[in-house]
């Protein structure tokens, strides 16, 4: 039988997005219309993981991601909320985690690849119409997550 080569192996594209929280808000960011994935939806900061070595590779590209989309510094700790599969207008599958960062400093702007910012409180979130299914889902885990630990 012969031995499976590395190119035979099914591979994800890894992926992290950041719910920041400064106070009892939120961060989300509406995605430039230009966008091919999800142009003009709401989301979240977050990126694929790059091709590098080393310790904290999540933490590292979560801050990064941040920083260039919504030029937002956060705090070192992050909290792990969920994670889901999704397919990228490539074809590419993706695994996705959500994570829950706090505001460090820096004025939150549109910045790479957005065309919009906005704060809001959980019960905001959940009163704006038309949001995508992903990002629904991703507060979803910060609800859990709230509840669970009753820090909100």
């Amino acid at each position: 039988m012969d031995k499976l080569k590395e190119k035979d192996i099914n591979t994800h594209v890894v992926a992290v997005f950041g719910i920041v929280q400064k106070g009892n808000k939120f961060l989300i960011a509406k995605r430039s219309i230009k966008d091919p994935q999800a142009g003009g939806k709401w989301s979240i900061p977050g990126g694929k993981v790059e091709l590098s070595e080393g310790e904290q590779i999540l933490e590292a590209t979560l801050k990064k991601e941040v920083m260039e989309e919504v030029g937002v510094e956060i705090e070192d700790e992050i909290t792990y909320l969920g994670s889901e599969g999704f397919y990228r207008i490539s074809g590419h599958h993706v695994v996705g985690l959500t994570f829950l960062c706090r505001w460090k400093s820096v004025k939150a702007e549109a910045l790479e690849d957005q065309d919009e910012i906005k704060w809001v409180t959980l019960d905001e979130f959940k009163e704006m119409k038309d949001m995508p299914d992903y990002l629904i889902s991703r507060f979803g885990y910060l609800e859990q997550f709230l509840m669970s630990s009753k820090s909100f």
